[in-house]
């Protein structure tokens, strides 16, 4: 063989070689590329899912954490504003305030844990206090006393603030004294709850762009915005990923919690993943001119098994055993997210420990607990489920007299003793405050009071905190899946009915049957009934008149639904419109209404009475856009103006869903159709939005009026709303007028119209009309 020819064998040799090595390379690297692309596409939406939930329940853990601590505050201070000696140290506080400064500072170290608090005289100055004050106005300590989270700056410092008023007498509606207590909002937000959120956690008013409280050693309000969705900014040369939520209010605008996370620390796992598969690139190249075939079944195989790991991850399926490699790199990135997925486990715990346990207990909550029950049928739906709810007796008492923190103590306790409970596999709950609940699934009917029994003599034995012994009772509810209730709303509600029916009866357990609920069949017949009383002629239309001030002239008319039903007599409205509500009958109560009254009107044209009438529509009949379709055919059929007819909505009503609502009432305003806003002044709407409401008229709800002859305060609150809508170019109408006195009141603070049993209460159309011949002739007011 020539030299030539060995020269060409080994040229094509060595060409061969190369173009293997070459292909393998290209196509090790193109499987190595797609699977970088792969896995760190799926990684990255799966730690953005996380990054989303993890924002949601910090949020959830913060505002929890701020609420319970507004309720704790409110709840510390009422039992202080109810005690005598209290009452009769604020009474005594211009004489003598070292007295009442003293016992407040004893509260306020001792058992309120404050950092700030004051005492108001009923014209908000101050008695006593921890530290200086600006003049509070009505409407601040109004909103202080209101549930929620309500923030208050004083010398430059915010606190996390309530209000509770001082009645000397409790049955009283007047207001002697205000305490105020707050506990100082840096103090809220420190570390501890940055390293329960692995967040920073800030407060910020964006109206005036102040920063209440935040774990940022440095921050502007300017850096953020008002968003919903997970936006990002630059503090402190980092890059920080944040979501915001209104938390509380301040100066009558809400006050915004922003959860923000370090950008690179929210994606470290998928950065780091990066790198080590760009590594792999790298170093599969060199190992492919080596060993090409070798290096493809060891790093490929193992590549795709860990791409069908990570989408498994992302989907949430977990597994134990990750596939190994002769590859170094192969394996450290399947070490990588084997810690990524142990990671996701770790923080999913977390979050399910604060999602389904008590903080306090340690039990399983109200969620599990329905959830628990739910499994248990919908698994084994012919089994037998024995469901309790316990109730510790007088427990405000324990906790009134012997404070908190014994009260948390007590129910640790009993947490502890029901835990040692081992009969039939119990499962138990912490459902709220003093109550628990209990799920026996293997047990029969003849078990159902021996285990109530049982669960009572868990009681018999005192409980020892400290050195004090307590001798608890408890009631017990019992109902039995499927005798009593085929879903956990239902057990729970039959074993509540008996638990309270025991309580009333003062028996230590109750099993339910159905002659507990004493209402239940009678709202039922009600409700089946009700579309046939309609047709029936059972339900009636009464008319109250609304007496114009300026004229003492009546104009309008409030239409009232009476129901005489052939069994059980007079039903009241009360009874039997929110069971049509839940229902969705009332839509055909209102459509009833809303008939018989244009008909109505229709007949007094026809006699020379000339009136407009209002009727009262639901939440649900707010927002039904058939309603104004179906008053324009009303008023067609009857040849009636829209402006003689007024609708008259709650303001909880509208506030239930403001978007739709504001929607609706602004449909019917273009009609002509006129819009009041009933029960004013009972309801949350804020000023904002008051403004912004499409109505006509303000009617002030009677329990401002009822009194307003004796009671001052009721005096400044109808004088304040009455003047509220005269500067929002509304008119008011006050209820519940019942003498003179009221009724003069009401004209000198210039109340439009005026309603109540002092002109009339209401009567049927005939007797309506004559009371009216009667008043145009004699008249009422002098």
């Amino acid at each position: 063989m020539s030299s030539q020819t060995m020269s060409n064998r080994k040229s094509q040799k060595g060409t061969l070689q190369k173009r293997l090595a070459l292909f393998l390379l290209i196509l090790l690297t193109g499987i190595v590329v797609i699977t970088l692309t792969v896995v760190w596409r799926s990684t990255f939406n799966h730690l953005t899912e996380q990054l989303n939930s993890q924002f949601k329940t910090a949020t959830a853990v913060v505002e929890d954490r701020i609420f319970n601590l507004a309720e704790f505050l409110e709840s510390n201070l009422e039992p202080v504003a109810k005690d005598f000696t209290t009452k009769q140290l604020i009474s005594s506080a211009r004489k003598d305030p070292t007295s009442l400064s003293a016992a407040m500072d004893n509260y306020q170290e001792n058992r309120w844990g404050t950092d700030v608090y004051w005492v108001l005289d009923a014209e908000l100055q101050p008695l006593v206090s921890s530290q200086g004050t600006a003049p509070i106005s009505q409407e601040i300590i109004l909103n202080l006393a209101n549930d929620g989270a309500h923030w208050y700056q004083s010398g430059g410092v915010f606190y996390l603030m309530r209000a509770v008023p001082v009645r000397f007498v409790e049955l009283s509606g007047q207001i002697n004294a205000w305490i105020v207590a707050g506990i100082r909002a840096d103090k809220l937000f420190d570390g501890k709850l940055v390293a329960l959120t692995d967040m920073q956690v800030s407060l910020f008013h964006f109206d005036s762009k102040k920063v209440i409280a935040s774990t940022f050693d440095d921050v502007k309000v300017d850096s953020f915005d008002v968003s919903n969705n997970i936006k990002d900014a630059k503090i402190n040369d980092r890059v920080y990923l944040y979501v915001t939520s209104p938390l509380g209010d301040w100066i009558e605008s809400p006050v915004m919690l922003v959860m923000a996370k370090n950008e690179a620390k929210a994606y470290l796992s998928s950065q780091m993943l990066i790198k080590e598969l760009f590594a792999i690139l790298i170093l599969a190249g060199v190992l492919a001119w080596i060993a090409a075939v070798i290096v493809s079944r060891g790093i490929t195989g193992p590549l795709i098994k860990l791409i069908d790991i990570a989408r498994n991850i992302s989907k949430g399926t977990y597994i134990e055993n990750f596939p190994s490699s002769n590859a170094r790199e192969v394996q450290t990135l399947s070490l990588a997210i084997s810690d990524m997925q142990h990671g996701i486990v770790e923080r999913e715990k977390a979050i399910n420990e604060l999602a389904f346990f008590d903080e306090l207990t340690g039990l399983p909550n109200r969620l599990q607990f329905n959830q628990h029950i739910e499994n248990h049928i919908d698994e084994m739906p012919d089994c037998r489920l024995i469901v309790a709810t316990l109730d510790i007796d007088r427990f405000k008492e324990i906790n009134d007299t012997v404070g908190h923190e014994i009260g948390d103590q007590l129910l640790q306790l009993v947490s502890r003793r029901l835990a040692s409970f081992s009969d039939n596999r119990p499962f138990f709950a912490r459902l709220s405050g003093d109550e628990f609940g209990i799920v026996f699934s293997q047990a029969g009917q003849e078990h159902v009071e021996p285990l109530a029994k049982s669960v009572v003599c868990l009681f018999e034995q005192p409980f020892a905190i400290n050195d004090l012994v307590l001798d608890i009772d408890c009631s017990v509810g019992v109902a039995v899946y499927p005798d009593n209730a085929k879903t956990h709303q239902g057990l729970l509600q039959c074993a509540d009915i008996a638990m309270y029916s025991c309580k009333e009866q003062h028996y230590r357990y109750a099993i339910y049957e159905p002659s507990l609920n004493r209402y239940s069949v009678m709202r039922l017949s009600l409700m089946s009934e009700l579309k046939g009383a309609l047709g029936e002629g059972q339900l009636q239309l009464h008319y109250q008149p609304k007496v114009s001030l300026a004229t003492d002239r009546v104009e309008t008319v409030e239409c009232l639904i009476r129901w005489i039903h052939p069994e059980h007599g007079f039903v009241s409205p009360d009874e039997f419109i929110p069971l049509a509500e839940q229902t969705g009958a009332i839509r055909y109560v209102t459509n009833w209404a809303l008939k018989q009254t244009c008909k109505t009107l229709c007949e007094w044209r026809e006699k020379g009475i000339i009136l407009g009438a209002a009727v009262n529509i639901s939440a649900m009949d707010l927002v039904d856009m058939r309603l104004p379709t179906y008053i324009a055919q009303l008023l067609t059929e009857y040849n009636l103006s829209p402006d003689v007819l007024t609708l008259e909505v709650t303001e909880s009503a509208v506030m239930s869903d403001p978007d739709s609502a504001f929607k609706a009432l602004n449909i019917l305003k273009t009609m002509g159709i006129t819009l009041s806003i009933d029960d004013f002044g009972t309801g949350y709407s804020s000023m904002a939005q008051l403004k912004k409401m499409p109505v006509h008229e303000l009617k002030i709800d009677k329990t401002f009026v009822l009194d307003l002859a004796k009671n001052k305060d009721d005096q400044i609150m109808v004088k304040t709303l009455v003047s509220l809508a005269s500067n929002l170019s509304l008119k008011t109408v006050a209820e519940g007028v019942e003498d003179a006195e009221t009724l003069s009141l009401l004209k000198q603070f210039n109340c439009t119209k005026a309603q109540g049993f002092y002109m009339s209460k209401a009567l049927p159309a005939e007797d309506f009309e004559i009371w009216l011949e009667t008043y145009m002739n004699q008249g009422l007011a002098s």
